[in-house]
């Protein structure tokens, strides 16, 4: 679980996140989601430590991460696996040392040992046999997978996602975002995915946070999102045509 308790962020003296409070728990896809310059992606980077904390904490579990010394944070950060909008492969390397790169990083296991776990990561997200290619023999679908694969290659406890749909087509999307949730519910992870896509919040939208203005002014399920009476989210999930037609059936 992580808990974020009353958290600001200012730059320059504008305050950016302004006091937020939220849960994400183990085994659920946790959505941020609001509109651009909203706060969200802020949100995140303090949330794995890209940013610090004007004031405020963050929690993993019983630990207090912003008060933790730079080498407590790295053993934590080991925990943490991490899939950025774009894949962010290393062009310059195969698919295999990509997935690797985080156990290099982080681990002493041996050659044989890395590359079983590579193998293993590649099975889960079913591209078994692409271990040689590189990123641009791939597809923008097939590049994010390996992005997946190497979040887990740690078998991480918290998994944070940053527009994992970017780019790509809507069936696609979709394969991607069940994928994330699968490895959710199968690892017990706790994901945190920051998006702007309406398809994903009403796929696997466990729990949802939505940031206005760096406020948080609605946190719910995919469930509940439609029947809410919070102005500022009704013209945020409206503006899409899917949640427009959803609406249409509800009534």
């Amino acid at each position: 679980m992580i808990r974020v308790e009353n958290l600001h962020k200012e730059f320059d003296g504008k305050e950016v996140l302004k006091g937020i409070s939220i849960e994400y728990k183990a085994g659920e896809c946790s959505l941020i989601i609001g509109a651009s310059g909203s706060g969200k992606t802020v949100l995140l980077k303090n949330l794995v430590g890209l940013h610090t904390p004007t004031s405020g904490e963050i929690w993993y579990d019983d630990k207090a991460f912003t008060t933790l010394k730079e080498k407590q944070r790295k053993e934590l950060r080991k925990e943490m696996g991490m899939l950025f909008q774009g894949s962010a492969l290393f062009d310059f390397a195969t698919v295999e040392e990509n997935i690797m790169f985080p156990m290099d990083f982080f681990t002493d296991w041996s050659k044989e040992e890395k590359l079983d776990r590579a193998n293993f990561c590649l099975k889960r997200v079913h591209l078994e046999n692409a271990n040689k290619k590189y990123p641009n023999e791939l597809s923008g679908g097939m590049q994010k997978r390996v992005g997946i694969a190497r979040a887990i290659a740690l078998n991480p406890k918290y998994l944070f996602c940053d527009e994992p749909n970017s780019g790509l087509d809507p069936t696609t999307s979709i394969v991607i975002d069940r994928l994330i949730q699968e490895i959710t519910q199968e690892y017990n992870i706790t994901t945190v995915i920051n998006t702007h896509d309406m398809n994903s919040v009403m796929e696997i939208g466990d729990k949802i946070g939505f940031i206005y203005q760096g406020q948080k002014l609605w946190e719910g399920s995919n469930r509940e999102i439609l029947k809410s009476d919070c102005k500022e989210l009704n013209d945020f999930v409206f503006a899409s045509n899917m949640a427009k037609q959803l609406r249409a059936l509800m009534k």
